[in-house]
């Protein structure tokens, strides 16, 4: 059996761990809401402190992943997640809450990088488009941990013991798949940027703006969803998943097949049709407030933005000149560099609009994605596999 453990399986295994974990987030957050006392704002500043621990290791991430090897790193990151969460269920207070997640947002942060570091070297090796199948163990371990804890929910379960279960289980398969990781490639020269502070390509550019398009939105559904279903759906128990569990099986479903798709209609044309299934989804979820519309419309954005990101991640990897962890490194950093200020804006808008608003940034982010994917088309045409 252990013979049969790959660098890929592995890979693809701690995806999907640090998935489940945020699946449990998720749908949690309304516990934890009312457990901290506090309100969509306070939810906002613990987001943004989140993504604070998680920008200042980010920034950092190639520097300690040359020096001690991506995956000492995963697996380090991997204590650090089941710490951190086994201490969630004793904080009652808002400030300290935020302050964990910026611990959390700090394990989180390498953790990213680290894996999808790993993924790259596999997709270089291998020589052939993977990015969106390991980001697909990713989405399926989001929606069993979504599914799971739903179904705690419904039975009742506290808190506390839906952490101690899932990190039980969690915590020592990190330490297993951790052991059979690929050691990093060392195709870097002198030449190559080895910082994130330098003059970016345009094609970095693009890359990092379609990401923060992207990450605005998951970050809007992770964060919200949980929320919209429960205050303008009006609904509870297990129902209150739905709209998770649904977005991330369509999740899973476009990143399984992404790879094969984009290698038929090319990155561009790949591309466009992802923007406008994400234009479709959001439009529903705006306008319409039913169980079923709510479910359609979650849908379909979930297939839309499925494989935005495994993409940028693939050509960030492979821009020349540029080191693969310090490309991956601008990826990551602009999808939780959105963190930044999203959730204060999405919590500043559910205030005083509606939840249902909170959905606005993400038209217009995509509508400006949209231009500069057309105007710079050319780009999407070179820097492929």
């Amino acid at each position: 059996m252990l013979n049969r453990i790959d660098e890929t399986i592995s890979c693809r295994m701690i995806f999907f761990i640090v998935a489940f974990y945020t699946g449990l987030w998720t749908i949690r957050i309304p516990d934890i809401k009312d457990q901290i006392s506090t309100d969509y704002l306070g939810v906002g500043y613990i987001f943004f402190g989140f993504a604070l621990g998680s920008i200042i290791l980010m920034t950092m991430a190639n520097f300690i992943i040359k020096k001690y090897s991506s995956r000492i790193v995963i697996l380090i990151a991997g204590y650090g997640q089941g710490i951190t969460w086994l201490i969630v269920p004793f904080i009652n207070n808002l400030y300290a809450f935020v302050a964990l997640a910026f611990v959390v947002g700090c394990t989180y942060g390498i953790f990213e990088v680290s894996m999808n570091f790993q993924a790259s070297n596999i997709e270089k090796k291998k020589k052939k488009s993977m990015m969106s199948g390991f980001h697909a163990f990713f989405s399926l371990g989001l929606l069993i941990g979504s599914l799971i804890t739903s179904i705690m929910v419904e039975m009742k379960i506290s808190l506390f013991i839906n952490i101690i279960v899932v990190v039980a289980i969690l915590f020592p398969m990190t330490v297993f798949f951790s052991r059979f990781l690929g050691e990093d490639s060392n195709d870097s020269n002198k030449g190559n940027k080895q910082s994130i502070f330098f003059i970016w390509p345009i094609i970095i550019f693009i890359l990092a703006l379609i990401t923060i398009a992207d990450s605005f939105t998951e970050g809007a559904v992770d964060a919200w969803a949980a929320l919209y279903m429960r205050d303008i759906i009006l609904v509870s128990g297990f129902a209150i998943g739905a709209a998770t569990l649904t977005f991330n099986f369509f999740m899973v479903l476009g990143r399984l097949v992404g790879d094969w798709i984009r290698d038929i209609l090319g990155t561009f044309n790949f591309l466009i049709l992802l923007f406008i299934l994400s234009f479709i989804g959001l439009f529903i979820v705006m306008n319409y407030s039913s169980l079923y519309s709510a479910i359609l419309g979650f849908g379909i954005l979930g297939m839309g933005i499925s494989s935005i990101v495994p993409l940028a991640y693939s050509l960030a990897g492979n821009i020349k000149e540029v080191d693969s962890a310090v490309g991956i490194s601008i990826i990551s950093i602009s999808a939780y560099g959105v963190f930044m200020i999203a959730p204060a804006i999405m919590g500043f808008i559910a205030e005083l609009y509606g939840l249902q608003m909170v959905f606005v940034p993400m038209i217009i982010l995509f509508s400006i994605c949209l231009i500069f994917v057309i105007i710079y088309k050319k780009e999407f045409a070179i820097n492929k596999l």
